[in-house]
């Protein structure tokens, strides 16, 4: 029985790889892709990701002062329940973002989204935001 377990573990672990490879090996703060003439990232299948500088000049305008400090992508993490699931925004700057950007309530270093703000977040910036798939059970 621990042994399927184990392989299970190991299967998943794999899978969530697989799914998560749109995720980014660096991240790259806000004004160090403003300087860029081709603002971009590199993602851990090896593809180049290109920011729309809209999204970060709207950025930039949102938190002022420290938009130097802002790590991009926001990474939204997506942790699947018995339900139907929630997002979870972590880090004081990027809930400060994210809550300016879908005007709602967020203080803290941790915010949590639902599908249809997590749509609207993505529509509002679809290159400077990436979802991440976690295990469930948090």
């Amino acid at each position: 029985m621990s042994e399927d377990r184990d392989f299970l573990s190991r299967y998943l672990e794999g899978e969530l790889r697989l799914v998560n490879k749109h995720v980014p090996y660096k991240r790259k703060n806000l004004c160090e892709l403003l300087e860029e003439p081709v603002p971009y990232i590199v993602l851990r299948d090896g593809s180049i990701h290109v920011f729309d500088p809209e999204e970060l000049r709207r950025l930039k305008q949102v938190l002022g002062d420290r938009a130097c400090n802002l790590s991009l992508p926001i990474i939204v993490e997506y942790v699947p329940s018995d339900q139907e699931g929630f997002y979870v925004v972590n880090g004081a700057l990027e809930v400060e973002a994210v809550s300016k950007v879908l005007e709602c309530k967020g203080e803290g270093v941790q915010l949590v989204l639902y599908r249809p703000q997590v749509i609207e977040l993505r529509r509002k910036l679809r290159t400077s935001t990436t979802i991440l798939i976690k295990p469930g059970g948090r």
